[in-house]
């Protein structure tokens, strides 16, 4: 039923012209095939097959020191993948009302940059862990799993890498812009330059 303080259609008269505005609600769910079969698509797919072997290969054995900061790094980043890809997949991002007003391509370009420095880190601290524990490990079956949880680390550093460089020249051919925060001090706005400073310039 209408409520009749908010109409969905409202006339209006405005020099002998009418004019119909109605208001429609845009939220829906639909399912961007075309996402899968793009760059993007088909990167943020290889991130989690091979983030997913990560983890499952370190979290195969006890792990200890380092590999905490490795677990943390694929974990964190899987699950955040998985739902950047269900948010593209569905076109939730251009049809929530909460998120459709963010500059996604700054917070994927940001978000893949800061995963490609973890992650790059997090496959470095894993191969030093294979190669400083290589005969202990080889003994107890350890070291070629955690030699493929570090080879797949690198892999989806690479991936991130690349969706890093996909993210920038997507941000930068929509413009670029990063976000103005603006001040009301008075001391933030620029002041015309004195006849002096004209002189010397």
């Amino acid at each position: 039923m209408d409520d009749p303080a908010f109409p969905s259609t409202v006339d209006t008269q405005t020099g002998g012209q009418s004019s119909t505005l109605t208001s429609t609600a845009r939220v829906g769910v639909s399912l961007n095939i075309d996402y899968i079969k793009s760059i993007p698509g088909i990167l943020k797919v290889v991130e989690l097959l091979f983030g997913l072997i990560v983890w499952a290969c370190v979290a195969s054995y006890v792990y200890a020191g380092g590999q905490h900061w490795v677990m943390f790094v694929a974990v964190t980043s899987w699950l955040f993948t998985l739902l950047l890809f269900i948010f593209c997949l569905l076109s939730l991002r251009d049809t929530m009302p909460v998120v459709s007003g963010f500059n996604w391509n700054l917070i994927e370009m940001v978000y893949a940059a800061v995963v490609t420095f973890c992650y790059f880190i997090a496959a470095c601290v894993q191969a030093g862990t294979t190669g400083v524990g290589g005969n202990t490990f080889m003994a107890r079956g350890h070291y070629s799993t955690y030699a493929a949880a570090a080879a797949f680390a690198f892999l989806v550093t690479i991936a991130y890498g690349v969706d890093l460089f996909f993210a920038f020249q997507s941000w930068r051919g929509a413009g670029g812009q990063l976000p103005s925060f603006t001040s009301s001090s008075p001391s933030s706005q620029p002041t015309a330059p004195t006849k002096a400073e004209e002189a010397q310039g």
